[in-house]
């Protein structure tokens, strides 16, 4: 990361985050098939750190040995089958206040009001669902890279130590738990490994 310029950084950061979005936004069609095969590929000739590293070969190797049939049904078990006894649920609240719609939720909603952030009309996810979470720090850093603002670093590593990790990190624990979650468990294990470098990216101790 060291090499790059200001620039070729925030592309970089933007590019990971909507990488790993994909993951959990929908369930994967072909076009994300084919995207994460090329991507991941190309992953293998990066160092990042080792989580995020062991991460990527599991997920090559995984993208070579699965269908696209078999991610799906993955993704419905875990996250879409009502009736499954895998169902998981992706809202930040319900990992760390032990139900949807808590405390979590409503001090995250302070935060987007004092970072300026407005929910877009047409929006139905919960702000503190994991595909929204990662919308809204790709705002951020969106912002940071028209702005140069520092106080827009600081939202960004609020967003990561008080929201993003504490969830990713008992997301991860649930997915791993879960029967025939070896996709998704690698997915997380991605997640967890770029998040560790963005509290590097953001000066986060």
């Amino acid at each position: 990361m060291e090499q790059f310029t200001d620039r070729d950084l925030f592309r970089v950061r933007l590019l990971f985050v909507d990488l790993i979005k994909s993951f959990f936004q929908a369930e994967p069609d072909a076009e994300n098939f084919s995207r994460w095969r090329g991507t991941f590929s190309a992953l293998t000739k990066e160092q990042i750190n080792p989580l995020f590293d062991g991460a990527v070969r599991d997920l090559v190797r995984l993208l070579n040995e699965k269908t696209l049939t078999d991610i799906q049904t993955e993704y419905y078990e875990l996250f879409t089958n009502p009736f499954g006894a895998n169902q998981i649920n992706t809202m930040a609240s319900y990992h760390l206040d032990g139900r949807s719609f808590g405390q979590t939720l409503v001090s995250l909603r302070g935060l987007l009001a004092e970072a300026g952030i407005e929910r877009e009309e047409g929006v139905v996810d919960s702000e503190d669902s994991l595909p929204m979470m990662l919308d809204i720090f790709s705002c951020l850093i969106e912002e940071e890279k028209q702005s140069g603002s520092d106080s827009v670093r600081t939202f960004q590593a609020k967003l990561l130590t008080e929201y993003l990790a504490p969830f990713a990190s008992k997301f991860s624990t649930e997915v791993s738990k879960a029967s025939k979650s070896d996709f998704y468990k690698s997915c997380c294990q991605l997640l967890c490994g770029y998040l560790d470098l963005e509290k590097g990216l953001v000066a986060v101790a």
